[in-house]
């Protein structure tokens, strides 16, 4: 026979020792000299073996080979004097039916011991999505702007499975709860709980808590003719009549309604101005905004003209002693939350149609558009990315001509709301200003090529 090895199988022994094992015999059964464990071997029953060692513990093993794999595999049974001679031969003939039955009688403990792991490692939705739990603090290492949105829209899309093991959550679960959203007319919301949660279970299967996204390659069906007719367009442009009426209403709003007019003017998204410092962002020539606040990481920049220094000059009468906040919160002087509920004041406030504060940003770039300014130019102004390949190669970044249409947009804002203006108003001016300055430059090339070619 053999005893074990420290790896898997067990080494041979020159002199193997047969006798029969009783309560009696093991309780004589000493440790030779200069060994560091020893097996005896029942002489009656096969693969019985006690096991004794230099600590003086003795316990039960039966010894096992299995095919195809090398050396004698042991599993112990229990320890003597706990387990007797009776206990430990019942427990050799179910290890010997076992070994007929699966090949391993070890299979069943470790698969045992597998089950034990599983529900030590479990995760539920709620533990990984919770406050300052692994998810977020996951989004936060990697500069995620809209880190807030993407766990609010799980937690208020996922309500019924926060309990549940992230393992059990499945594609028909998701899909109905976001249905369920939808019905309500928050198509919007449904879209983003869908997407962020796609977000979340591929990070879920590359941290191991998932062994694949249930959500992968889920697509929405295709939009008949009569949900593209019925359904509202995304975002809206306001009048020149109810750009009058939201500037003069954001007068009376206090630090929000200067952001307003802010958001207005430069077109930032709602939440970027809320992280604007005195001290820090508000320069000589410009307003500047921090790339990492903005949702393309894309630094982003407003002229300082005569509009938006009247915005800043009354954005002071609300600075707080606390904070360097330009537009602090009314309530903590910290940074400012609670659109909705603003939003819908100033809208009553200014009796206009429903609108939000992107479209203050779909509205610049229009009124943009009316000066004479190209898609390039305007998305520029407002801090998106450049199309195609010019954002890896071209990085100028042009502040002269975005100057020029800030300039221009703020003029004809000024003109509808009776405020000072810098300069002449230019509207619909259908060309680029640097438009004429390229063609000339292009004429000169074809000369030049037409004498070198002649």
């Amino acid at each position: 026979m053999s005893h074990p090895d420290k790896g898997k199988g067990l080494r041979s022994e020159p002199q193997q020792r047969f006798v029969k094992l009783t309560d009696a015999a093991v309780e004589r059964v000493e440790l030779p000299t200069g060994k560091s464990q020893v097996y005896l071997y029942d002489s009656e029953q096969p693969g019985l073996a006690l096991r004794v060692r230099a600590s003086g513990g003795k316990s039960w093993v039966y010894l096992f080979t299995k095919p195809g794999v090398d050396g004698t595999q042991r599993k112990t049974l229990g320890a003597w004097p706990r387990f007797k001679e009776k206990d430990a031969r019942a427990a050799a003939k179910i290890a010997t039916g076992d070994l007929v039955r699966t090949g391993d009688p070890n299979a069943a403990k470790r698969e045992a011991k597998q089950q034990q792991l599983a529900v030590k490692e479990r995760k539920t939705l709620g533990e990984l999505i919770e406050a300052k739990g692994p998810y977020e603090r996951a989004l936060l290492q990697r500069g995620i702007v809209n880190w807030q949105v993407a766990l609010s829209a799980m937690r208020r899309g996922l309500p019924g499975h926060l309990t549940k093991d992230i393992r059990s959550l499945t594609r028909r679960q998701i899909i109905a709860d976001a249905d369920r959203i939808a019905a309500t007319g928050k198509r919007g919301a449904a879209d983003d709980m869908r997407k962020h949660t796609h977000t979340f279970l591929e990070w879920c299967v590359s941290r191991g808590f998932v062994d694949n996204n249930v959500l992968a390659g889920y697509r929405n069906p295709k939009q008949t003719r009569a949900e593209r007719v019925g359904r509202r367009q995304k975002g809206r442009v306001l009048t020149d009549d109810e750009v009058i009426k939201v500037w003069k209403a954001a007068g009376k709003l206090g630090t929000f309604g200067q952001l307003t007019r802010l958001c207005l003017l430069g077109g930032p998204r709602r939440s970027e101005p809320t992280m604007l410092e005195w001290s820090r962002h508000i320069l000589d020539d410009r307003i500047t905004f921090d790339e990492a606040w903005t949702k393309m990481g894309l630094h982003h920049d407003v002229p300082r003209t005569q509009p938006i220094d009247e915005v800043l000059a009354a954005a002071k009468h609300f600075q707080r002693a606390i904070s360097d906040y330009v537009f602090p919160s009314p309530k903590t002087g910290g940074q400012m939350s609670g659109f909705t509920k603003m939003v819908a004041r100033l809208i009553k406030e200014a009796e206009v149609a429903r609108f939000t504060m992107h479209d203050l940003r779909c509205t610049l770039r229009t009124i943009m558009s009316r000066c004479g300014y190209d898609n390039e130019i305007q998305r520029l102004c407002v801090g998106q990315k450049p199309r195609g390949i010019d954002q890896v190669y071209n990085h100028d970044e042009q502040w002269i001509i975005r100057r020029m249409a800030f300039e221009a947009a703020h003029d004809y804002i000024a003109e509808l709301v009776g405020a000072k203006r810098v300069g002449k108003v230019v509207r619909l001016q259908r060309t680029n200003p640097l438009d004429p300055i390229k063609a000339e430059l292009l004429g000169r090339l074809r000369e030049h090529y037409a004498a070198e070619t002649a």
